[in-house]
C-alpha cells in the first residue's frame, strides 16, 4: 500500500496502517535543525527516559515549572521538564534566539504557540512558523513546519481493560469497520494508531479533547468539515504516532534529538 506521501495530492489522505516498528536508523541523530522547514515538515523524536536530570530547568517559564510541579509522580515531572526543555532548545535552534528568551502562550485548550522572542516582537515580516509537542511514556515527538497549523501525538501502546467498548465509544463507524476484532488484544496497536491520528487533528485545530473523538474522521482526515493532511509516524516499538498539518508538505524529515 502507498504511503500518504506517495498518494495523489489533495486536501486529505488516508493514513497508512503499518505494523512494523521503525528501526533506530529511521530516526537518525540530528545535532541541530538544518534550517527552517520551508515546504517540508520536520519531526523530532526526543528520549525522555534519562535516569538523572541533565540541567536546563532554568530555561522553563514560571508557568511551565508550576505545571510540572502539579504532576503527581517524580518521573512524570522529570519527563515533562525534559520535553519542554528540548522544545525550547529546538525552537531556539530554528529561530536563532536563546531558549530562555522564547515566550510561549497557550490557547484555550492548551496548544502552545510562539508569542515573541527578543529581536522579533511579533514582526509581521517574519516567516510563518508552527510547532507542536506530545509526549507519552519515555518518548516525545515535536513537529515543526511553515505550512499552517500542526498537531502531533504520540501514544504508548498499553493494555486496555475494555478495548471493544473504547472502540465503540471513540471510533467512527467507518473506523470500526477497518477490522472485526476490536474486542481482542490483537487490535490494541491499531486502536492506538487511530487514537494518535485523532488527537493530532484535534491538536492541529487547537481543540484538544474538547470534541468527541468519534467526530474526528481519520479515514478522510476531517473535523467539523475541515480537511487536514494526516500521516502516521512510528517512534519505535510499543508506540504509535501521527502528525496532522493544514497543508500537505513536500516531504517529512525525521531526526532524533540528541
Amino acid at each position: 500500500m502507498r504511503t500518504p506521501l506517495d498518494a495523489p495530492r489533495g486536501p486529505s489522505v488516508h493514513a497508512r496502517l503499518v505494523r512494523r516498528p521503525l528501526s533506530s536508523g529511521d530516526w537518525p541523530a540530528g545535532a541541530r535543525p538544518p534550517g527552517l522547514p520551508g515546504p517540508d515538515l520536520h519531526v523530532w523524536r526526543i528520549d525522555l527516559s534519562a535516569r538523572r536530570e541533565s540541567g536546563g530547568g532554568e530555561l522553563l517559564s514560571p508557568d511551565e515549572r508550576a505545571r510540572a510541579e502539579r504532576l503527581v509522580s517524580a518521573k512524570a515531572r522529570a519527563r515533562f521538564r525534559r520535553a519542554r526543555i528540548a522544545l525550547r532548545c529546538l525552537l531556539s535552534e530554528y529561530l536563532r534566539v536563546p531558549p530562555g528568551e522564547l515566550a510561549l502562550a497557550y490557547g484555550e485548550h492548551g496548544k502552545p504557540r510562539l508569542v515573541s522572542a527578543r529581536g522579533g516582537d511579533g514582526d509581521g515580516d517574519a516567516p510563518p512558523f508552527f510547532f507542536n509537542l506530545s509526549h507519552s511514556g519515555g518518548l516525545a515527538l515535536c513537529a515543526v513546519g511553515q505550512l499552517g497549523e500542526i498537531g502531533v501525538d504520540i501514544e504508548r501502546i498499553r493494555p486496555l481493560s475494555y478495548p471493544g467498548g473504547l472502540a465503540r465509544d471513540h471510533l467512527s463507524p467507518e473506523e470500526r469497520r477497518l477490522r472485526s476484532d476490536w474486542e481482542t488484544e490483537a487490535a490494541r496497536p491499531e486502536f492506538f494508531r487511530i487514537w494518535a491520528r485523532k488527537e493530532s487533528i484535534l491538536k492541529a485545530a487547537g481543540l484538544g479533547l474538547s470534541r468527541p473523538l468519534d467526530r474526528v474522521d481519520t479515514i478522510r482526515g476531517e473535523l467539523d468539515g475541515r480537511s487536514w493532511w494526516l500521516t502516521d509516524v512510528f517512534p519505535g516499538e510499543g508506540f504509535a504516532g501521527a502528525v496532522a498539518c493544514a497543508r500537505r508538505p513536500a516531504s517529512v524529515r525525521r531526526w532524533s534529538w540528541p
